[in-house]
């Protein structure tokens, strides 16, 4: 059975379920329980998909001490990994980097769902070359997508065209997961620095006047595992007197593609 591990941003919560809801080839499923897996877990249970769970990716045996059954199909690794390292580029390069040095031990070959990310994830695949099969999330240009929002839109053109038609005022992206992570998003701070939620509130607020921040554009994805997103969304929204305005153009195309790739990439190496 092949192993193939997927890498995560929980952002990406939504199109793991989109990929393995859509490949009848993967056959378990087997999910990280570090706190990041929560929702995927619960979305999982929703959609009726059943799963196993390993404490640490350390209780996930090497390949070289796999035993090969010799039955056909995708045995799915997901470890996905915390919000808050976007906040320090350099952390999360380093982050990303260690995890693919220990998964590349117990796969045959690593999705990576992640962006640019602070531009430190670039040049990852010809990184692990020589180490395992790395597939990041590339638009058909062959660029590494900017974000979430660029992988959800199909790639950097169609980002940039988005952004340059809102560039009036200044405009947040949600999906619908990131839309339901906004608290997690805007207030990691206040965790690290001791802020009561009044003062961040008021820092949050000082930094989206000053940067002319007034409205949110929904991207409809097309994915409807996340259920919470338009609560909580309105509640930012109107904690912020922001306009809410819903945008098409959202697909899995990027997702499918990489994906594809990677499995035939991991078929070309055998």
């Amino acid at each position: 059975m092949t192993v193939i591990g997927f890498l995560a941003c929980k952002m990406f919560h939504d199109e793991i379920i989109y990929l393995i809801l859509n490949d009848p080839e993967i056959k378990d499923i087997t999910i990280i329980e570090n706190g990041e897996h929560n929702g995927l877990i619960q979305k999982l249970d929703d959609v009726g998909v059943s799963y196993s769970l390993q404490p640490t990716i350390h209780s996930v045996p090497d390949l070289s001490d796999r035993t090969d059954s010799g039955e056909v199909g995708i045995s799915l690794i997901v470890w996905c990994l915390e919000l808050a390292l976007h906040d320090f580029p350099k952390k999360l390069k380093e982050e990303v980097y260690a995890d693919l040095e220990i998964l590349a031990k117990k796969v045959d070959g690593i999705y990576l769902l992640y962006g640019l990310c602070g531009n430190v994830l670039g040049h990852v695949e010809k990184d692990f070359k020589d180490i395992c099969p790395v597939v990041i999330l590339r638009d058909p240009d062959g660029e590494v997508v900017d974000d979430c929002i660029g992988a959800a839109l199909g790639g950097r053109r169609q980002y940039l065209a988005l952004l340059k038609k809102y560039s009036d005022v200044g405009t947040f992206f949600f999906t619908p997961m990131f839309a339901a992570s906004i608290e997690e998003f805007f207030n990691y701070r206040r965790n690290q620095t001791k802020m009561t939620l009044e003062q961040n509130i008021e820092m949050n607020r000082f930094m989206f006047e000053a940067s002319n921040y007034k409205r949110i554009a929904r991207l409809e994805t097309g994915l409807y595992y996340t259920k919470n997103a338009d609560e909580v969304l309105n509640k930012f929204a109107d904690m912020y007197n922001f306009e809410i305005f819903d945008i098409d153009g959202g697909h899995q195309e990027v997702f499918d593609v990489c994906y594809q790739k990677l499995k035939s990439q991991i078929a070309g190496s055998r």
